[in-house]
């Protein structure tokens, strides 16, 4: 992998939430917010669902029950967002208040704004599912919808309809989905008259509900320029990931591109061997092709192979297996922890002239030492940041159209290190090297700050002695032998 790459910092997210909302969210914003608070919510045993039992129908279809539930815990009144357990019947009742605006699919000019509602019908020309819009971009309408999986986009809708078996697909849940705003399922679009509509402020991605662990790997990945989303707030973790995507991905893990979003990824990772030929470029990639190409990159890197996990994409049975977004991320980001190795530095630590026997590491020719010796040498030093406490976070699940999922996992706990003299002093091994996790610390000091590269090895944190000698504005030095 190229130093260039490495030297980037691997970000750290202190506190990313999923949506984090204005002072005073505008009417329509609270509407969105209640949808994304309930991101992942899956219904339980024979389609249990809490907006189901509000509206007496427990076990119903409950997509329509879902926004009406939105709206009413954001406190719309009826007269602006009547509740409804019918999409053709809310349909309606919008169209008789002159708020109902086509889809460009029939022939509308109309671009949905966040919080409208957005109606589906199918080829009986029966409008049979809801959503809520949570914004636009790049020609594509992202909803949040209930009683839903995540759609397949790798192959054409009716293709995948056609194949759906209801036994087989799981339960059905709250997820963020995406359409091409001239999809022949998109209907149109509820416009309620909401005493405000100041779109709801988002931070990260606004898809991945309370995956905090995976937020951390993505923006990790995404300071390496090795993964991004598929929007601006949108990694659609239960999504497929397109082949030449992931082709990009490896290719900057493997050091053979500097950016994943190169065009035509895919040729030259079929060139390096990394990927077999003749793969469809759009197509969604398997856990199986996944793994292969891995442990491609793996040799290329002179480590050992590893096996990875891969979570199957809900509608997997159906036109091809794939393997999901968020599990191949975190594949991707365990192939990039690998890369980060830390060694027992050899040489000379002083500070003020005066030898220090601080235990010490070196990465990528920097020298690296224990941030609670800094702490306790400099009290008037704080340090801010997030030290994961396993880089096994299991994999995260997938999200289409249906209606509930299995329980995700928890999100890892993270430890949040503040103050001065907080941790403990390092042990060091007596050999090395070490595998080492990236994070980023803020050091503070009499008002002034700096966010560094740190690093994780058995547990310790450790700070670069460079920056932090810039920052204290002593001579900290360290000599190579």
């Amino acid at each position: 992998m190229k130093k260039k790459m490495l030297s980037l910092l691997l970000a750290a997210v202190l506190c990313l939430t999923p949506a984090a909302a204005l002072e005073e969210p505008s009417q329509s914003g609270q509407v969105v917010a209640k949808a994304l608070s309930m991101m992942g919510y899956a219904e339980g045993d024979r389609g249990y669902t809490l907006f189901g039992q509000r509206y007496g129908y427990p076990r119903g279809h409950w997509c329509d029950m879902f926004v009406s539930w939105c709206a009413e815990e954001a406190g719309v009144p009826a007269e602006i967002f009547p509740a409804s357990i019918s999409c053709g019947e809310h349909y309606r009742m919008f169209r008789e208040k002159e708020q109902f605006q086509p889809s460009a699919a029939r022939g509308g000019q109309y671009i949905p704004q966040q919080g409208d509602l957005v109606f589906f019908y199918n080829t009986r020309g029966v409008i049979h599912h809801i959503g809520l819009v949570l914004y636009t971009e790049n020609g594509q309408v992202f909803t949040v919808e209930g009683n839903a999986l995540t759609n397949r986009r790798d192959v054409p809708a009716a293709e995948v309809s056609a194949q759906r078996q209801g036994a087989l697909d799981p339960p059905d849940y709250v997820t963020v989905n995406r359409y091409l705003l001239e999809d022949s399922r998109l209907y149109g679009y509820a416009v309620p008259a909401y005493a405000s509509r100041e779109p709801l402020a988002l931070e990260g991605y606004a898809d991945l509900g309370d995956s905090g662990a995976l937020a951390f790997q993505l923006e990790a990945l995404s300071a390496n320029g090795v993964l991004s989303g598929t929007s601006s707030h949108t990694f659609s973790p239960r999504d497929g990931m397109p082949i030449e995507e992931f082709a990009g991905a490896i290719l900057t893990l493997s050091g053979i591109r500097e950016t994943g979003d190169a065009p035509e990824a895919l040729t030259a990772a079929q060139s390096a061997g990394l990927l077999p030929e003749g793969l469809n470029p759009e197509r969604y990639i398997s856990g199986e092709e996944a793994q292969g190409a891995l442990s491609q990159v793996l040799a290329r890197m002179g480590l050992e192979d590893q096996t990875f996990s891969f979570t199957e994409g809900d509608l997997a049975y159906a036109c091809g297996t794939y393997a999901t977004r968020a599990s191949l991320a975190q594949a991707l980001y365990a192939l990039q922890e690998s890369a980060l190795t830390l060694e027992l530095f050899q040489g000379t630590l002083t500070l003020w002239g005066k030898d220090l026997d601080w235990p010490a590491l070196s990465l990528d020719g920097e020298c690296y030492v224990p941030l609670s010796l800094l702490l306790e040498q400099f009290p008037e030093l704080s340090a801010d940041g997030m030290l994961p406490e396993s880089k096994d976070t299991g994999a995260a699940e997938d999200l289409e159209e249906t209606e509930d999922s299995e329980e995700t996992e928890e999100p890892e706990e993270t430890e949040n290190l503040e103050g001065t003299g907080n941790l403990e002093a390092a042990e060091v091994p007596e050999a090395g090297p070490l595998r080492g996790t990236g994070t980023v610390l803020r050091l503070e000091m009499e008002g002034r700050g700096q966010e560094v590269r740190g690093a994780v090895c058995g547990g310790v944190l450790y700070a670069p002695v460079e920056p932090v000698a810039a920052l204290l504005g002593v001579k900290l030095l360290a000599v190579p032998a």
